[in-house]
């Protein structure tokens, strides 16, 4: 006998009712075609659609829910956002390249946000028709059935949704084994975490920095259906820090999640919030003193990247080919502009961006040393 859906909260309901209304909307937008679309940052397009959702999802939310915060994709991170416990978190259309080009790879991620964790979620996939529900305790849900991971114990065979560059890159010390990928990969992060909750794959893999409105939905959709969402670390997701971020992303069986993290833990990746803002309201966060400098004094720092010859080491590939952003005379400036940098580097794992902190001068002239 086919199993019903239980009795969710009023929350989940309203985000389901939602997340199809703006559906409904991008759908009109996506069928018309030729969307007007326009760079936030470099690598990162925005649509006319994005802002229709966005603005329609907040206003239907916070109207029910003045009381709660909200963290979306299109919306800037707000002190009024940051000091919330109860947050709603939103990305309009996750996979916009896909919604630009016509493919039905997209799909709105709506969730709840409670002290840090996503306690009920919403995936919905217009072009697709399908619809992904789950609520902490209450089981995970495709179109009204009830969704499991898989049950997958070695990482032979493994049905994977990853970049396959970043699965074949020479500097793995163990080659990986046998895989099969996802061909073509979707652009959307939510869909790939939820079809793997459903058990279609096993594992989707990403070892690049992912926002927290890319992994709130999904986490939780995952987690009800019997998996885990972590970064490659293994680490739990914590939401709505100072930077809404999180440093990679694995999601898998419960079987299969801790030989992916074995086999991938040593490739280093910053945690997003190693520095945080004034405001930040939790000390869960890395240690962070270059974050401390006063503004007043002026402290040079490089922002620079490139192509690295190892995932988990920091040799560039190409002196000749560094991409020099800037100088800046503090952290917090130079923090600003890394960040637009390191965004624009989503699906390249080999590029990377750093923060150079040049702390002693050499005065090749006069053989001085100055420190600064």
């Amino acid at each position: 006998m086919r199993e019903t859906e239980p009795d969710f909260s009023d929350d989940l309901r309203l985000l389901k009712d939602a997340a199809i209304e703006a559906g409904s909307r991008a759908l009109a937008y996506f069928e018309r075609g030729q969307v007007p679309s326009w760079e936030k940052y470099p690598g990162h397009p925005v649509t006319e659609a994005d802002l229709a959702v966005n603005n329609m999802l907040q206003e239907r939310l916070m109207s029910a829910r003045p009381d709660y915060g909200w963290l979306s994709e299109e919306t800037a991170v707000t002190r009024r956002t940051q000091l919330k416990d109860t947050v709603w978190c939103i990305d309009p259309i996750d996979g916009t390249r896909a919604f630009m080009s016509g493919e039905p790879y997209w799909a709105i991620g709506v969730s709840l946000i409670q002290n840090g964790q996503a306690v009920c979620g919403v995936v919905h996939a217009p072009a697709l028709g399908e619809t992904y529900v789950a609520e902490t305790g209450k089981g995970a849900w495709l179109n009204g059935q009830r969704i499991f991971t898989s049950n997958r114990d070695e990482e032979d065979g493994c049905r994977m949704i990853a970049s396959e560059s970043m699965l074949t890159h020479p500097a793995w010390k163990v080659p990986w084994p046998r895989l099969e990928l996802a061909r073509p990969k979707p652009n959307a992060t939510l869909l790939r975490m939820c079809w793997v909750a459903a058990g279609g794959w096993d594992a989707t893999l990403a070892l690049w920095r992912k926002s927290d409105w890319d992994l709130a939905a999904g986490s939780i959709i995952v987690s009800e259906a019997g998996g885990i969402a972590s970064t490659h670390l293994g680490e739990p997701f914590i939401f709505n820090r100072s930077e809404p971020a999180q440093r990679s992303l694995i999601a898998a069986g419960k079987q299969l999640h801790p030989l992916l993290v074995e086999r991938v833990k040593g490739v280093r990746l910053p945690d997003p919030n190693w520095t945080v803002r004034p405001y930040e309201k939790t000390n869960v966060t890395e240690p962070k003193p270059m974050a401390d400098m006063p503004d007043s004094k002026q402290l040079l720092h490089l922002v620079i990247g490139g192509e690295l010859k190892n995932v988990s080491g920091v040799e560039f590939e190409d002196l000749s080919k560094i991409d020099f952003i800037g100088a800046f005379p503090n952290y917090k400036a130079a923090y600003d502009a890394w960040k637009s940098a390191a965004q624009s580097t989503v699906d390249n794992a080999e590029m990377r961006y750093f923060i150079l902190h040049a702390h002693k001068l050499l005065d090749p002239e006069t053989g001085s040393h100055h420190h600064v």
